[in-house]
């Protein structure tokens, strides 16, 4: 038996397991707990302050996620602290405060990209050169044009294939309106989340480069706003909330 926070970050519902379980039985145990849960959109091992992700990807919404535990577990009103996270090298700085009967805010600051480049991507009968936003172990493309779901679903699994990916993304992006597509090839999950940290973070860093290397703004995604800044030498910011809404056994 093992037990589980039911986490609500933004809609991107996040189930973290807080029991032990050995790297090679976590994806195994994240597809039977998604099956238990049909609301959830991911799931997360914490230790403390570390969090590995089912997939081994980094995720903003996890880690906020993950801290808010923390705090909860430690009696805390509000935490500035480091988190090892799957998925980066270095440490990630989550700044939180406790806000409700269970509910936080707070900001992360999240991975830059290792590089922004270009995928091709056949949409609506034509292909297309679309932004690609590297974070190694999860990417994501910017689509700033309507495409179909069910195009987007079909060619999110080709180009993770090609691009030899971790994890991929596709953020359809319409003026401040953000709808994201995720697809984690192990276990296989794909999913139109409720909203999506690094997919924001990749939306604000593409924007960014086309606007002298600094965006501030807020996107309205399928659960809520997530908000991202993007400064010249430093590490883009992420703010958001999570609520905790159970803890339960399987």
């Amino acid at each position: 038996m093992i037990s589980y926070y039911y986490v609500d970050p933004t809609g991107n519902i996040t189930l973290l397991v807080d029991s032990p379980v050995p790297p090679d039985k976590r994806a195994k145990t994240a597809e039977k707990l998604m099956l238990a849960e049909p609301g959830a959109e991911q799931v997360g091992f914490i230790d403390g302050k570390n969090l590995n992700m089912a997939g081994g990807e980094f995720c903003g919404n996890a880690t906020l996620s993950a801290a808010a535990v923390y705090c909860l577990k430690n009696d805390l009103e509000k935490a500035e602290t480091d988190m090892t996270v799957s998925g980066v090298k270095n440490s990630v700085k989550v700044r939180i405060e406790k806000t409700g009967e269970s509910t936080y805010s707070g900001e992360v600051e999240m991975p830059g990209a290792q590089s922004i480049g270009e995928i091709e991507l056949t949409l609506g009968g034509k292909k297309i050169n679309a932004p690609l936003v590297d974070f190694g172990s999860i990417s994501h493309i910017i689509l700033t044009e309507k495409a179909d779901r069910a195009e987007c679903e079909k060619e999110i699994v080709r180009a993770c294939r090609e691009l030899g990916a971790g994890a991929l993304g596709i953020m359809l992006v319409n003026g401040e309106k953000l709808t994201p597509l995720v697809y984690v090839p192990e276990p296989e999950t794909l999913v139109w989340e409720s909203s999506c940290a690094s997919g924001t973070t990749a939306a604000g860093i593409y924007f960014a480069s086309k606007n002298g290397g600094a965006f501030s703004g807020v996107f309205t995604e399928p659960g809520g706003a997530l908000g991202i800044s993007v400064s010249p030498g430093s590490p883009p910011v992420l703010s958001g909330r999570a609520g905790i809404k159970a803890i339960k056994q399987f």
